[in-house]
């Protein structure tokens, strides 16, 4: 067996064997790192604390394992520190305190599940209604907690429910019921062979046998008490045991058997250091020096007494101030954490407030802009249209006024070759129709329509003459004309050939340039708007 083993053996048997081993196991846990076992051990010391009355280690050690909880995300070690610091706070009578505890710890344990930290989550519920005298809902969450031990594979946590439901059927004048409960753990603990102390219950069975006023039978089990303690060496159980001892020979009025289990119960206790036991005690042996005529010694007891209750309240209101410093101090170290919190969640909300703006005025800038760049671009492209058609109504003119000028210029041949023909008194009439012709087609056509071409097809001719220049003047016309994407008739109108005529001079445009049947003459012709064009 471990020495950890051995601890939880101890626990019910012999309280400081138990401690002993606790500090063993605790040393050997911070020696090498193991927090588990670590908090393991600190909630099985903390149990030994309970007994001696040393609350202030005890909530200690909880805000400890709950720290270590907390760092490992264990919520069944949470549970448990939540159920150490309930027990404490209960035995400060802080019950708002407890039953906070208490109901985080019954949640926690219900989201994970586990039916063992459920039992002892209902056993804590069970001691703190108990202590508010409300034994009914006590003994419904012992009932609770009765029902999920026995599905557990500790045993000894249905003998720890009925031990205490035997207490409250002992307060309640239930004896029968108490005792048959008592026994029937009695026999568990001893056939099963169970590390629960039979002194505790044997030492339980006494109150009932005193209130029955069977005072033989409460002896009986007193002495079944006190020599199991004996032989365990459980000082704490030995001086219980002969308080119960005390009180029953002061009842019986044999006071000096009383007093010398009073004087042995109280050097136990100061050894132990449980000063709350020794508080009490002096107030029982002040009752036996009354009662035996010692007055002097019965009021050295009494002032004893009370010096020590008073030093124990003046100690308890000390403890009551700085825990309530510390508490003051937590809870201001809590509000100036969640302050920081809040004022992260400020800044973050704020940050992010500001990104989402500057986003947004961002979008709408390069929106802006793009729109702006889409309307400058469409007004280009409207103008660049409104140009065109404007220049191509130009050229068209153009065109037309170089049709017209063939036509004159028809017409002055005919009448020159004719003139001959004429009566000699019209010759001279002749010549001046064909001198004022002459005048109206003085400026050539071609050159005026590749002017007005040129500025709406900026560098069309030349890079087309540069890619090919052994491109003939009609050659380059077709091309012009079929830049403006006139269709084959309108060619053929224009330059008073057929359209026959005009498709095979597109043919052989075609084949001069080198292109395959699938190439679009127009869409390669446009090629040649551009500047520096290489074709």
């Amino acid at each position: 067996m471990d020495a950890y083993s051995r601890a939880q053996y101890y626990l019910y048997v012999n309280e400081d064997s138990c401690a002993c081993f606790c500090d063993e196991v605790y040393d050997y846990a911070v020696r090498y790192h193991n927090t588990e076992l670590e908090a393991d051990v600190l909630l099985l010391k903390a149990e030994t604390l309970f007994y001696k009355g040393d609350v202030d280690a005890v909530l200690e050690i909880s805000a400890t394992v709950r720290e270590m909880a907390q760092r490992s995300r264990n919520r069944a070690l949470l549970v448990q520190s939540l159920i150490l610091q309930a027990r404490s706070y209960m035995d400060l009578n802080y019950f708002d305190k407890a039953y906070s505890a208490v109901s985080s710890a019954w949640n926690l344990a219900s989201d994970i599940n586990d039916s063992a930290l459920l039992a002892k989550t209902c056993n804590a519920f069970g001691v703190l209604y108990d202590l508010q005298y409300q034994e009914e809902q006590a003994l419904e969450y012992y009932g609770k907690g009765l029902a999920l031990a026995e599905h557990d594979t500790d045993p000894l946590m249905p003998v720890r429910f009925l031990n205490n439901i035997a207490i409250i059927y002992t307060n309640q004048g239930r004896f029968d019921e108490a005792k048959a409960i008592l026994f029937r753990c009695i026999d568990s603990v001893s056939q099963k062979g169970m590390a629960f102390g039979l002194d505790r219950l044997y030492m339980n069975i006494v109150p009932i046998y005193i209130c029955l006023g069977e005072v033989d039978s409460a002896l009986m089990y007193v002495g079944k008490s006190l020599d199991i303690a004996v032989a365990s060496n459980n000082r704490s159980s030995m001086a219980r045991t002969l308080i119960y001892k005390g009180y029953i020979y002061y009842v019986e009025k044999e006071y000096d058997l009383a007093g010398a289990a009073f004087d042995v119960a109280d050097s136990l206790v100061r050894d132990l250091g449980f000063d709350n036991m020794h508080c009490m005690i002096l107030r029982y042996q002040a009752w036996v020096a009354e009662a035996q005529g010692h007055f002097e010694d019965a009021y050295r007891y009494l002032e004893m007494h009370m010096q020590k209750a008073d030093s124990l309240e003046q100690k308890r209101n000390v403890a009551d101030m700085l825990r309530m410093q510390l508490d003051a101090q937590a809870e201001q170290a809590e509000l100036e954490a969640e302050s920081r919190i809040y004022r992260l969640v400020l800044l973050v909300v704020v940050m992010v407030f500001l990104l989402l703006l500057l986003g947004m005025l961002f979008w709408y800038g390069s929106h802006r802009q793009k729109q702006r760049l889409l309307d400058a671009e469409g007004e280009k492209r409207l103008l660049a249209s409104d140009l065109e058609n404007e220049n191509k109504k130009q050229i068209t003119q153009s065109l037309y006024r170089q049709k017209k000028e063939q036509d004159l210029t028809e017409v002055i041949e005919r009448l020159k070759s004719t003139k001959p023909y004429f009566k000699p008194m019209n010759q001279p009439l002749i010549d001046s129709v064909v001198n004022t012709l002459e005048r109206c087609v003085k400026e050539e056509p071609w050159k005026d329509f590749e002017a007005r071409f040129e500025k709406v097809h900026v560098q069309f001719f030349k890079n087309l003459s540069k890619s090919y220049p052994d491109l003939t003047v009609n050659e380059k016309r077709l091309c012009a004309y079929l830049r403006l994407n006139m269709t084959t008739k309108e060619i053929a109108a224009m330059i008073h050939a057929t359209p026959r005529a005009v498709e095979q001079a597109r043919y052989r445009l075609r084949k001069h340039l080198g292109l395959g049947r699938d190439e679009d003459l127009a869409n390669f012709l446009s090629c040649f708007d551009m500047a520096d064009s290489d074709v």
